[in-house]
């Protein structure tokens, strides 16, 4: 596969309560996730958010609902509802930022996640191991698993936050409905290592990518 671009970019959609597609939307994130694949050209090949980098995330408040979307290419608005947005977009561009976190630069994190671990079965003797089993993690060690991923991903957290979200719940084939246990992790943390940082902002982080979760957002951190 090959990935169109290194440059990364980022939009900024205030959602429309009143519109009946963002309702439908916010019901379910297969529903995002098909609005946002819209937005991008269709010749992308068999992985087309993987070819695109493109990553998301829903962030909502008691009054509005925001959608973030990070890609190497920029989003197509005229594929969205007329009524969709309630203001109008915004841009911005990530390279500088890609560019300005280097080792020993002190950042604000924040990132919606699906921290789980495998379970293995018993197995006998010669048994091939499976998969596993995802179990979602809480608590401590929800935060012990992004001090993993976070570690891997080239930052040492120094404050961690992790706040339990809704679930990001999706109708898959068949009318079976899935439910991704959500926790938001946001804190302090500095550049271990850039490279590695750089391919965790463009690649995501965890499980649940096509359905709002990974995506890693920083800025720098000014006390």
């Amino acid at each position: 596969m090959t990935v169109l671009t290194e440059r990364l970019h980022l939009a900024r959609l205030p959602l429309n309560p009143f519109s009946q597609e963002v309702r439908d939307d916010l019901k379910d994130r297969g529903s995002l996730h098909r609005r946002i694949q819209a937005l991008f050209p269709d010749q992308l090949g068999p992985e087309p958010r993987a070819a695109a980098r493109i990553l998301f995330r829903l962030e909502r408040t008691d009054r509005s609902a925001t959608v973030l979307i990070q890609s190497a290419i920029p989003i197509n608005r005229n594929a969205l509802p007329h009524d969709y947005t309630t203001a109008d977009i915004e841009y911005r561009e990530l390279t500088p930022l890609l560019d300005w976190a280097q080792a020993g630069k002190a950042l604000q994190f924040r990132i919606d996640a699906n921290p789980v671990r495998a379970v293995l079965p018993r197995l006998e003797p010669g048994q091939k191991p499976p998969r596993g089993k995802r179990v979602p993690l809480q608590g401590q060690d929800a935060v012990d698993w992004w001090q993993r991923k976070a570690e891997r991903a080239g930052l040492q957290p120094h404050v961690i936050l992790d706040l339990e979200q809704p679930a990001a719940t999706a109708r898959r084939e068949g009318s079976r409905r899935i439910a991704l246990r959500v926790t938001r992790f946001e804190g302090t943390a500095t550049v271990t290592d850039p490279d590695a940082l750089r391919d965790a902002l463009r690649e995501g982080i965890g499980q649940g990518r096509a359905y709002g979760l990974g995506l890693l957002s920083i800025a720098p951190h000014r006390t």
